[in-house]
């Protein structure tokens, strides 16, 4: 490891960057293999269990760690989150005269201007089409503080078009090449995130349902109560014996474990105007390649044209059309698995972030 590496583009020795206990890009590995001194801060959300993480790295190793409070109220959440942020961010500077702070919610930029000595690279991952007085005052804050930072740089084109910076450099997520491939004589299914309306969860549901010769591996923690939807609809469908539902984040072994059992991941997000996802990278599709499952995605997403481009798998304009996808992966899974390991070429976290 040198004394220095361009990261994002700047020339640093020492870095602090949020982080998240999710699919986030491999971000943290990335750094932690070129950054001399690093300082992780993992927040929890606001659905998760326990609190914040803050890591301590020199060298590529670990030489400390504590864990902070989290809230799960709204106010009390992202009081808590601002506090931590910048009390440890100016801890780290102290200590690291070029400190680059990398951050993915505008809150991080607050207070920018008393941090002279601190170079700011707002990672925008978020933007919210709603017109509610929480998303607006999400979207002005980041509108207000992208063009102060040092570096700024949307997740997608989309969210740059919509911030007003359509010149901006986006910055999607990187992946790992797939070690490992699916089954492709297994009639099983994943579906993989954060559980929440909005993302064809019940069309999926639906789905298994109708066709008693698929099961469905359904891994995540649902949000605002949607477990009691998804628990309803199984049961109803008496289909216990074939959809796993933990309703929780399991670690990354063994959801390794379950993708290998399966022969391709869903991911059928709602396509109305108003949902978020039009302007995201979801670590929903990228997660689910880099295991070696070809995704069957819905017509949304600046990832769509990189999905069909490699023939990673099969975006759909309907839920309709799902089994006629499923089939068309059924039968050359082997070309779809080449899919997507050049797809994760594209992408490999090692070269991609580099590439700016």
């Amino acid at each position: 490891m040198t004394a220095r590496q361009t990261v994002f583009g700047l020339t640093t020795d020492a870095v602090f960057a949020q982080a998240s206990f999710q699919f986030c890009g491999h971000l943290d590995e990335y750094l932690i293999r070129h950054v001399r001194h690093l300082a992780l801060l993992y927040m929890q959300t606001r659905f998760g269990t326990g609190g914040h993480v803050i890591r301590f790295y020199e060298e590529g190793r670990l030489v400390g760690e504590r864990r902070l409070r989290s809230a799960k109220g709204i106010v009390g959440y992202y009081w808590l989150w601002l506090w931590h942020w910048h009390r440890e961010l100016k801890r780290f500077a102290r200590q690291h005269e070029s400190t680059v702070a990398i951050f993915e919610h505008p809150l991080g930029a607050v207070g920018l201007s008393l941090r002279r000595n601190v170079r700011h690279v707002f990672w925008q991952w978020d933007y919210f089409p709603s017109t509610s007085i929480f998303d607006n005052a999400f979207n002005a804050v980041a509108r207000h503080y992208a063009p102060q930072c040092t570096a700024y740089h949307p997740l997608t084109a989309a969210i740059g078009r919509a911030m007003g910076f359509p010149e901006a450099k986006e910055l999607m997520l990187g992946v790992t090449p797939p070690t490992r491939f699916g089954d492709p004589k297994s009639n099983r299914l994943l579906m993989v995130g954060q559980l929440r309306a909005g993302q064809g969860i019940e069309n999926v549901l639906d789905f298994i349902a109708a066709h008693c010769d698929y099961t469905l591996s359904l891994i995540g923690a649902a949000a605002n109560g949607f477990e009691h939807e998804i628990a309803e609809r199984i049961t109803a469908a008496h289909m216990a014996d074939r959809v796993r539902f933990p309703n929780r984040f399991v670690t990354d072994e063994e959801l390794r474990e379950e993708a290998a059992k399966c022969f391709a991941a869903l991911a059928l997000y709602d396509t109305s105007p108003d949902n978020l996802t039009h302007y995201a990278d979801p670590g929903k599709v990228k997660s689910s390649i880099e295991m070696g499952l070809p995704v069957v995605m819905t017509r949304i997403s600046d990832i769509v044209p990189f999905v069909e481009r490699f023939r990673a798998g099969e975006v759909i304009d309907s839920p309709a059309d799902l089994p006629t996808a499923l089939e068309k992966i059924r039968r050359a899974p082997e070309a779809y698995f080449a899919g997507c390991r050049a797809f994760a070429d594209h992408f490999n976290c090692e070269t991609y972030y580099d590439s700016l």
